[in-house]
């Protein structure tokens, strides 16, 4: 018992030693900050897919509208339905290159669709048809005629990264392409569009719904990562945030090695 109480004793008496080093509390505040920041920002994404997701709920359960309507909507049309009605063109399909498909890799298939109503021509993603032997030959594409079909199909806003392509990185001499951007590949489908047609190509890729003419296998998803993995990566970098702080303190208030000798 007396000797319990002398080391319980010395423990009160040892002294703390304050080691303040500029360059690790810069290191520590600095850390500290970006960790609150990454998981502040992946708290924000998986609010952003939540709003995104509800959104695409409601609007894939819409009646599709037509074609004039949807020009009206101007830009936020992401996921509406529409319902077109005219025929494809008699042009080759563009191939959008890096497509997986059940394992299987091969393109997605980009139509050019006339609105007869409109006259607008749309870009069409009739869906997936995998590579061929070997990427110097073109796969096998099954073909849609030009006869007048009514088609339905939702609107797909691509996302910023494609822009980063230029108009020589866009399409290669086999029609593979990088890009399902309707409005960067304008630049590719201009002359044809408007010398031969008349007509301008509509700014958004419409998706062909699954059984509608021509529709081919598909795997398209709204979203590659889930609300849920989203604030799993925001509570990782929260941890990191309070590691770097436990660290901090441990660096910082250290006890000395040494015991205060009792008078």
């Amino acid at each position: 018992m007396l000797s319990l109480i002398i080391l319980l004793q010395n423990r009160m008496n040892r002294a703390v030693k304050l080691n303040l080093n500029w360059r690790l509390t810069l290191f520590a505040l600095v850390s500290f900050a970006g960790f609150v920041y990454l998981g502040l920002w992946q708290l924000q994404r998986a609010d952003e897919k939540i709003t995104l997701m509800a959104l695409h709920e409601a609007r894939i359960n819409q009646p599709p509208i037509d074609a004039a309507t949807l020009v009206i909507r101007g830009d936020d049309v992401n996921g509406l339905p529409v319902s077109l009605s005219g025929s494809y063109l008699p042009v080759p399909p563009l191939l959008r290159d890096n497509v997986i498909l059940l394992g299987k890799v091969g393109f997605d298939v980009l139509c050019l669709f006339e609105d007869s109503a409109s006259g607008l021509v749309f870009l069409v993603n009739r869906g997936f048809v995998p590579m061929a032997a070997s990427r110097q030959q073109a796969p096998q594409v099954p073909p849609t005629g030009t006869d007048a079909v009514n088609l339905t199909g939702h609107v797909y806003v691509t996302s910023a990264p494609d822009a980063t392509y230029a108009k020589g990185e866009l399409i290669d001499e086999l029609r593979f392409v990088q890009s399902a951007s309707p409005t960067l590949l304008a630049a590719i489908l201009e002359d044809f569009t408007a010398q031969e047609l008349g007509a301008s190509l509509y700014p958004h890729l419409i998706r062909l719904e699954a059984g509608q003419p021509f529709a081919l296998p598909r795997n398209w998803v709204l979203t590659t990562m889930s609300p849920d993995r989203h604030r799993g990566y925001a509570y990782q970098w929260f941890l990191m945030a309070i590691a770097v702080l436990v660290a901090y303190g441990y660096f910082t208030f250290r006890h000395n090695i040494g015991l205060t000798q009792p008078d």
